[in-house]
């Protein structure tokens, strides 16, 4: 009897099951994965420090609390400053660190997850000292 008919008692029972499991997984999927919000983050570096700038996003989850790093871009690429810099309520950020010797710096918002909305990272254009 191994080549004969098919139980269809049997093959309903195991299909239903795994449509159903199918069906369930693809109605949890997460609510975060929608598109992430675009974010803008500026710099202003007028007469050295401190610095300071303001994150913007089109969702103001993306706003508030963010946080903000100053990376050197001339003479050696990389970070400032590890500090925890983070936007305010209205988006705005300050940076009161003394720069050793970079010559051209810009700001960069992380990328974040707030209220279940995703918020994209954002570099800001570079500035001369």
């Amino acid at each position: 009897m191994f080549g004969g008919a098919r139980n269809p008692k049997r093959t309903a029972l195991v299909v239903v099951p795994v449509a159903g499991a199918i069906a369930l997984a693809s109605l949890a999927a997460p609510a975060t994965a929608g598109p992430a919000v675009p974010s803008r983050v500026t710099l202003k570096v007028a007469d050295g420090p401190p610095f300071h700038g303001r994150v913007t996003a089109g969702d103001p989850a993306c706003v508030t609390n963010r946080k903000v790093l100053l990376l050197e871009v001339a003479p050696e690429p990389g970070p400032i400053d590890f500090a925890d810099n983070r936007t305010n309520g209205k988006g705005k950020w300050v940076f009161s660190s003394q720069l050793q010797g970079a010559t051209e710096v810009r700001a960069k918002v992380t990328q974040a997850k707030s209220g279940g909305v995703r918020c994209q990272s954002a570099l800001s254009p570079a500035k001369r000292l």
